[in-house]
């Protein structure tokens, strides 16, 4: 892994390129002073652009890092399968890229799972970790993410990404899951998840989804308890008429596992899902918080 290229002007502060240890680059956003290093991990599908809100109230009293995932945004595709593993080697290579004191991990739903395999190994190698917080996060134990209903429409969801992309589809959808971002932030976030490019690499790490949050679950260990990291676990707690039922489900999910890491649930009350765009603040003093 070499150091990362002199930063460039980005729309969330400043741009920089890691190179992870097999040649790939990925676009990190990088701002804020100070030894302290908040890293944010973006959801499935999602540019570190989405980050924006809570990236600025961050980057006031801390420096703060977003990134694109490989084939979203600014970052280069990934040949290997995007399961778990591979997504927490790039992570670990955006957080070694930036020399720090102390390190939050935050992650919105899929990227959940993605800092609690990194807060784990750090575990196992002797490595503090100042806190964790997930936001919105998939979780294992979840009833939406588990029975053959689910893996058919994972399945249907991850093959329609790309032809959805070509017909110019996958981009709109973004900037109405997105409407809260502010007008610049909206418009790059949107095109940098819409792509053909950006569809193939979330496809590919849909296909693992289902069978990562299953090796969670068949083989809890510290990446289910991270004992010794304080965690902070963030529920978007609106709904409505359609989704109240599993919102209930994910929230009943979420409290269960900050209970198991000896952590703290945190309501988001003006949110459903994309809690960093509707309750950024929420998140914020969740990550400050640790440190």
């Amino acid at each position: 892994m070499t150091h990362p290229t002199p930063p460039r002007p980005g729309l969330l502060g400043h741009d920089v390129t890691v190179t992870t240890a097999d040649g790939r680059r990925l676009r990190a956003m990088v701002t804020g002073d100070g030894d302290d290093l908040v890293v944010l991990e973006a959801g499935l599908g999602g540019s570190g652009l989405t980050w924006g809100p809570v990236h600025g109230i961050l980057a006031r009293t801390h420096r703060v890092v977003a990134y694109d995932r490989a084939g979203l945004g600014g970052s280069e595709p990934d040949p290997a399968p995007r399961d778990l593993a591979r997504l927490a080697d790039d992570l670990e290579a955006v957080i070694a890229a930036f020399p720090h004191r102390r390190l939050v991990l935050v992650g919105h739903s899929w990227g959940g799972p993605v800092v609690r395999v990194v807060a784990s190994r750090r575990i196992a190698r002797g490595l503090a970790t100042a806190g964790v917080v997930l936001v919105d996060p998939s979780d294992e134990r979840a009833r939406a993410y588990s029975g053959p209903l689910v893996r058919v429409a994972f399945g249907a969801q991850a093959a329609l990404l790309v032809p959805l992309a070509r017909l110019g589809l996958l981009a709109p959808l973004h900037r109405i899951a997105l409407a809260g971002l502010p007008s610049p932030l909206l418009a790059a976030a949107a095109a940098a998840a819409g792509s053909v490019p950006a569809a193939r690499a979330t496809a590919a790490e849909q296909r693992h989804v289902l069978p990562g949050l299953a090796s969670l679950a068949a083989r809890p260990g510290t990446a289910s308890t991270l004992p010794g990291v304080p965690v902070r676990v963030i529920s978007g707690t609106a709904s409505g008429p359609l989704t109240r039922r599993q919102r209930a489900d994910l929230v009943r999910a979420h409290r269960a596992s900050a209970a198991a890491m000896d952590g703290t649930w945190i309501p988001a009350p003006r949110s459903e899902h994309m809690v960093p765009v509707t309750d950024p603040d929420v998140v914020a003093v969740a990550s400050t918080g640790l440190l």
